[in-house]
């Protein structure tokens, strides 16, 4: 078999570096940390397709849609910092329209909805009934929104202004609210208290998506 010459080789490689740089500069923008971004990009890479796979599973990302792109990155997250020795964290979540209190468990630098999503046990599971999350954690709806016990409020944080105004539209929204996508987890939340509105304000359920 005839091998490349050296100018052959060097458009090859080229192309795929070119491939890669588009690849991490689209993760960046869906605001996927750059060791994230470097690790999708390391999982794809074997597909032979980089590109036109990164794409189909970002799905309609304009509008807040995911075709398993979003757990693929949660997976690559998880693995690096279980690799990275972080620490469990455990929390207790209240649903009061149900009469339903239950614990989950989770690690530090995980969001409640990566819990809900991926965390292992029984209360992950539970939770990933009650905590929905529509536009799949690009910070485009209230599904999650959750209300931290006022005890937490002030080691958890405030939301920042984007947050704030999916927040505006939740259901039932007060001082303590936060969204699950973005309340990450530390070791001093160690038995955080959170609860689950009765109800939620899907904004996704009004938006025309066309047909796929």
């Amino acid at each position: 078999m005839w091998g490349l010459r050296p100018a052959g080789r060097r458009l090859l490689s080229n192309g795929a570096e070119k491939d890669v740089e588009e690849a991490k500069q689209f993760l960046l923008r869906l605001r996927h940390p750059p060791e994230v971004a470097d690790g999708v990009i390391s999982a794809l890479k074997s597909s032979g397709a980089l590109l036109p796979t990164l794409y189909a599973m970002a799905g309609a990302w304009e509008v807040g849609g995911d075709a398993g792109l979003a757990a693929l990155a949660t997976a690559v997250e998880l693995d690096m910092a279980t690799k990275a020795g972080t620490k469990p964290v455990s929390f207790v979540v209240k649903v009061a329209h149900a009469r339903h209190v239950f614990e989950c468990h989770g690690l530090e630098g995980m969001t409640l909805r990566d819990v809900a999503d991926h965390g292992e046990g029984a209360g992950a599971a539970t939770l990933g009934e009650y905590l929905e999350c529509a536009c799949s954690g690009v910070m485009a709806c209230s599904t999650c929104h959750v209300i931290v016990d006022a005890a937490w409020s002030q080691l958890v944080g405030a939301p920042d202004q984007s947050e704030q105004d999916m927040l505006d539209l939740a259901y039932g929204s007060g001082d303590t609210s936060r969204l699950g996508c973005q309340l990450k987890l530390t070791v001093e939340m160690q038995g955080l208290v959170v609860s689950i509105p009765a109800q939620a304000h899907n904004i996704m359920d009004h938006i025309p998506f066309p047909d796929r």
